[in-house]
């Protein structure tokens, strides 16, 4: 309960918020949540990663998000699914690899959306990197429950905040 009052105070302060035009009016960023093992390619989620991103989806229902972005992944997919639904939101496919480009559509295309990313563990710091957060940030192979709240400053660097949920 405490994590969910936590975001709930969150998202009241951003609602006040003054952002850039040329920026999103918030980022939520997380990685995907829990996968199965087995060594295969492209693993779903464990049960306990489904109700991971249930939990996900229950906290940030009333975030506004109105973009989804996912991965090409399965795991990726599974875990934007029950927000994905619960917003009837549909999601969209970005390229993992093109970190860069993609923060750059963002910016374009999605000037004025609240945004989430569904994303891999060794690709949150370089999405955070591009996105103007100065430090470095790393997700042990264990960890599934960061979700980083990226607010968009007029000036300077964004507001990061990292919450686990």
């Amino acid at each position: 309960m405490r994590k969910i009052f936590s975001v709930s105070l969150l998202l009241a302060i951003l609602g006040g918020g003054t952002m850039s035009a040329e920026a999103q009016e918030v980022i939520f960023l997380v990685r995907h949540t829990e996968q199965a093992g087995g060594g295969r390619t492209d693993p779903p989620l464990t049960e306990a990663g489904k109700e991971r991103a249930n939990r996900l989806a229950v906290i940030l229902k009333d975030a506004g998000i109105n973009q989804i972005f996912v991965t090409k992944w399965i795991r990726t997919v599974q875990t934007a699914d029950p927000i994905a639904k619960s917003l009837e939101v549909h999601t969209k496919v970005y390229e993992r690899d093109d970190v860069d480009g993609f923060v750059a559509r963002l910016r374009t295309e999605h000037a004025q959306d609240r945004v989430l990313i569904i994303a891999h563990s060794v690709y949150v710091t370089p999405l955070l990197k591009v996105l103007g957060h100065p430090e470095a940030i790393k997700i042990a192979p264990p960890e599934y429950d960061n979700l980083f709240v990226v607010i968009p400053k007029i000036k300077g660097n964004p507001l990061v905040v990292r919450i686990r949920y």
